[in-house]
């Protein structure tokens, strides 16, 4: 199945106010590459086609040897409209296409996931797959003299973005339909449509805006930001725990009572997995540790279960507006074996709504565990600040 994307950078920029819009640097990148390079990372597709105006050519040539853009094909040269350069490269691709993905340079953040989902959704059954974005805000029709005509369902609305893919040989044929009859339309699939072509849409993206007014770079700009800007809002807790064998003691871990000739010594039930995960939330959450609030001296904790403390840790972190979104954990442990201990600790866990992952590791019989001392538990927090 041979695929090709056509990359439509061509347009003369009149409500950007400059002809030099897709190639202005955000970030020392020009927005056409910024396009350009989800296509390159989608292993279905073959072959890039950029169409652009004559002048531009060599500045094209140098940005795609400048960022390594190994499968652009060859530049074609643009027409009037938007839709004269699709057909101009429409007709420079090899005959033996089957699919063809045309999308518009001025749309540099478009993802390689929603490339691909555009892709997957093209079926026999199907002309043409079209991503589109739900509307917001109430419609209106206009009448004469700026007169509202009536208010729009926009429920059966949305607002179509590129890429849109095709059957090569059928997006052709609408193609010289709609020259035979004079007709331009506003996107590729609309000249499918208006022959009877079926053109189904998928979901797309509202960071899959399209740059057409200097104000534009402005979001593209705060976008390149955006995941820098995630990072204030994330932080990373550490816990770690550990407590002797002792006799006459239940042997507890991750609120799960193990068969065992000895149990942990500790002031609490010594469940060390649910300490080291309390003081990795605690972590995250900048709330000291698990013996500030939970001290070994007071006798209201003397036995507890641990999975008490926890649930009351995960009301403090809810309290700060922190919410934990993963965390990963090990145990050490010479003797006994944890593994088919695990999925059960898991299911405690999950009950509190907690995203777990638990490891279990001897110490080769290397140091106090692995001479059978005792046992360890060490855990790292993900959580993100839901306000600052």
């Amino acid at each position: 199945m041979k695929t090709h994307a056509i990359i439509v950078a061509a347009g003369l920029g009149k409500r950007f106010g400059s002809s030099h819009k897709v190639f202005i640097e955000i970030k020392g990148k020009p927005i056409f590459i910024w396009s350009i390079e989800p296509f390159e990372n989608v292993e279905k597709i073959d072959y890039i086609w950029i169409v652009t105006r004559k002048e531009m050519f060599e500045k094209v040539k140098y940005y795609l040897q400048k960022f390594n853009i190994k499968k652009a094909k060859k530049i074609i040269e643009g027409g009037k409209e938007r839709q004269d350069s699709v057909y101009n490269a429409l007709k420079s691709l090899p005959q033996d296409t089957d699919i063809v993905l045309i999308h518009d340079a001025a749309r540099p953040f478009v993802k390689k996931e929603l490339v691909q989902e555009v892709l997957n959704s093209l079926s026999k059954s199907v002309d043409g797959v079209v991503p589109g974005v739900c509307l917001t805000d109430t419609v209106k029709w206009i009448k004469k003299n700026n007169l509202i005509g009536g208010t729009l369902n926009r429920g059966i609305l949305r607002a179509i973005q590129t890429p849109q893919a095709f059957w090569y040989k059928k997006l052709v044929s609408a193609y010289e339909n709609a020259y035979k009859e004079g007709f331009y339309g506003t996107d590729d699939a609309s000249l499918i449509e208006r022959v009877g072509g079926k053109v189904i849409a998928i979901n797309g993206s509202q960071d899959n805006i399209k740059i057409t007014t200097k104000e534009d770079l402005d979001k593209m700009e705060d976008l390149v930001d955006k995941p820098m800007e995630v990072f204030k809002f994330i932080r990373i807790g550490i816990g770690y725990d550990s407590h002797r064998f002792a006799e006459g003691r239940k042997l507890i871990i991750g609120g799960v009572e193990i068969p065992y000739e000895k149990g942990l010594s500790g002031h609490s039930d010594a469940d060390i997995l649910t300490h080291a995960i309390i003081d990795a939330l605690l972590g995250s959450a900048g709330l000291g540790d698990i013996g500030k609030h939970f001290p070994d001296t007071d006798p209201a904790y003397r036995d507890i279960s641990s999975l008490i403390l926890l649930e009351k840790t995960l009301e403090l972190l809810k309290f700060n507006n922190v919410e934990p979104l993963w965390i990963d954990c090990t145990i050490f442990a010479e003797k006994p074996k944890m593994s088919p201990y695990i999925p059960e600790m898991l299911k405690n866990f999950k009950k509190y709504g907690i995203n777990i992952n638990i490891k279990a590791k001897t110490n080769e019989q290397m140091g106090f565990i692995g001479r059978q001392e005792g046992i360890a538990a060490q855990a790292v927090c993900l959580s993100k600040i839901l306000k600052i």
